[in-house]
């Protein structure tokens, strides 16, 4: 199984004749054309401002929240130290310079995830047990998945088959019955179009001047030249900063008429903020992180209840994607764990009290709350708090009720 595992490493590690196996294909053969009039792939989407912004928050999210291995002891979870190298170190980078990090690892697979709707990782390495201790992040280009008679998925990798126990595959929302996921650039094209043609629109809106500010009126037919001559003059006098506050003479029945923006031609604005709320709505994102702080009620009030309402809505159905794909690799009854408490940390003052309470009722112990603040243990730390009437003090025995019955030896009462 070792030497199979190490084959398969060394079949898609090393460059092959062709060409750097490792870079980034172009999926512009995929290119659909929108009603819009503009093509819409994961490279073309990412030039809307709105699909970076999801793609970056949603990434960044969960590449930086810490990862643990944690074992089950009955209702308790402890937290494995150190954890195993799949969790601390899946990637090698922090071990071996020109790898990935687990952050830059995780990071590419949401990626991949919200763009194309699958992530994949290539086992290179596995431990003296056989089970995986180093992944390598695969570009979606390079790998096909599909169901075999048996119904079971097979993967090939650059056209060469690997072995299913070799590839980690996350998959997005899918259908029934569907080796993969669903790409929601692919379902979400129309509309991602629409975004990108007001965006272009915009653009050469300001960028080509396509719109006059105004006209000359004369009653008299001019030629070419005498047109271009009066438009020319009027152009060096009046354009221009350091003219924007000069007089203006017209003459020989001359007449300067301004032209406003038409509301058609400022409905692009409307339509792009329409799109970026479209957009947020397609990844999750709460409206108010896309700088829409008109729909922040919607999501509570306060950091805190917009963490919990992000975490719960949308961060915590791609948390635990990762959690089951990492907790299949780990020994039994070890699982993978992200620790979301980063995201629900309130002010100073409101995390002080919660640890008050914690530590009056016995929940947590001193040394438990300084290493959530990242502080050092101290002596005598690790003793739980009881609240003082919690349990009945006991008596001595020349408290006890002198009618109370007396048991002898044997157990008789007296």
């Amino acid at each position: 199984m070792l030497k199979r595992a190490a084959g398969s490493a060394k079949r898609f590690y090393a460059p092959s004749g062709g060409g750097d196996p490792w870079t980034i294909p172009s999926n512009g053969s995929l290119a659909a054309y929108t009603a819009a009039g503009v093509p819409v792939t994961d490279e073309t989407a990412m030039q809307l401002l709105a699909v970076a912004a999801c793609v970056r928050l949603l990434s960044d999210a969960v590449s930086g929240l810490p990862f643990d291995a944690v074992r089950a002891q009955g209702e308790i979870r402890e937290t494995i130290e150190p954890p195993p190298a799949l969790i601390a170190d899946p990637f090698g980078g922090s071990a071996t310079a020109g790898l990935s990090t687990r952050r830059q690892g995780f990071s590419q697979m949401m990626v991949s995830l919200l763009l194309r709707g699958n992530a994949y990782c290539l086992v290179l390495a596995r431990d003296n047990r056989n089970r995986p201790q180093r992944l390598r992040v695969l570009h979606p280009d390079r790998v096909t998945c599909e169901f075999d008679a048996y119904g079971k998925r097979v993967y090939k990798v650059d056209r060469l088959d690997v072995d299913s126990e070799d590839i980690v595959h996350i998959m997005g929302m899918g259908l029934p019955e569907a080796p993969t996921g669903m790409s929601v650039i692919a379902y979400a094209r129309q509309s991602i179009g629409l975004g990108l043609a007001a965006e272009e629109f915009g653009a050469r809106f300001f960028g080509e001047g396509a719109h006059m500010t105004g006209v000359v009126e004369i009653e008299a037919d001019l030629d070419v030249e005498r047109a271009r001559g009066i438009k020319e003059n009027f152009s060096a006098s009046h354009s221009g900063l350091k003219n924007s506050h000069t007089v203006g003479v017209l003459t020989g029945g001359a007449k300067w008429k301004p032209i406003s923006v038409t509301p058609e031609d400022a409905q692009f604005l409307g339509t792009r903020a329409a799109q970026n709320l479209d957009i947020a709505m397609i990844f999750g994102i709460p409206p108010h992180m896309l700088g829409q702080v008109d729909k922040t009620t919607s999501w509570g009030t306060g950091i805190e209840q917009m963490g919990i309402g992000f975490l719960a809505y949308t961060l915590g159905a791609w948390l635990g994607r990762f959690e089951d794909a990492w907790s299949a690799m780990l020994p039994k009854p070890q699982t993978a764990r992200f620790n979301a408490d980063a995201l629900l940390r309130t002010d100073t003052a409101g995390r002080y009290a919660v640890y008050t309470a914690a530590r009056s009722t016995g929940i947590l112990t001193v040394n438990e709350i300084r290493a959530l603040e990242n502080y050092a243990p101290v002596d005598g730390g690790d003793e739980i708090a009881m609240p003082l009437n919690s349990s009945a003090p006991k008596m001595k025995d020349s408290e006890a009720s002198p009618t109370a019955p007396k048991a002898d030896a044997l157990g008789a009462v007296l």
